[in-house]
């Protein structure tokens, strides 16, 4: 797990890549982020060209609750923990008109186009996004 400032985030999300990627957006607290988290490691596991990071939006000064859900669950997929302190700026520098609400789950293709889902999203319409998207 590691701990990223908006900038690191910004930096990871415009590296390219040839593979689509999901940034997955979830809490320990938030229940419909818990029961998607399961079926879109298992997916993107499925799906080659395809990349998953679950980006946990839990306070930076606890990382350890963050790390003992993670192994309790044991998820395998990288795991980013935003800056408590910059929460408040860089949601809206991600997508302008984003409340915050979780989950929500933004989508880059491979040439960098960017598409972002609030809600949580069924097994099979993250199977359709990732069709489409990819």
């Amino acid at each position: 797990m590691i701990t990223l400032d908006f900038d690191g985030f910004k930096s990871e999300i415009e590296t390219p890549s040839e593979d689509l990627r999901i940034y997955n957006f979830w809490a320990t607290w938030c229940a419909p982020c818990i029961h998607e988290m399961p079926y879109f490691e298992s997916v993107v596991k499925d799906t080659k060209g395809t990349n998953l990071v679950f980006v946990s939006l839990d306070d930076d000064r606890r990382p350890e609750r963050v790390k003992a859900f993670v192994e309790k669950k044991g998820f395998s997929s990288p795991i980013w923990l935003l800056s408590e302190k910059e929460q408040k700026d860089w949601k809206q520098k991600l997508k302008e008109d984003w409340s915050g609400a979780i989950p929500a789950t933004l989508f880059v293709t491979a040439a960098g186009k960017r598409h972002f889902h609030t809600g949580q999203i069924s097994e099979e319409k993250l199977k359709e996004l990732i069709e489409t998207y990819k």
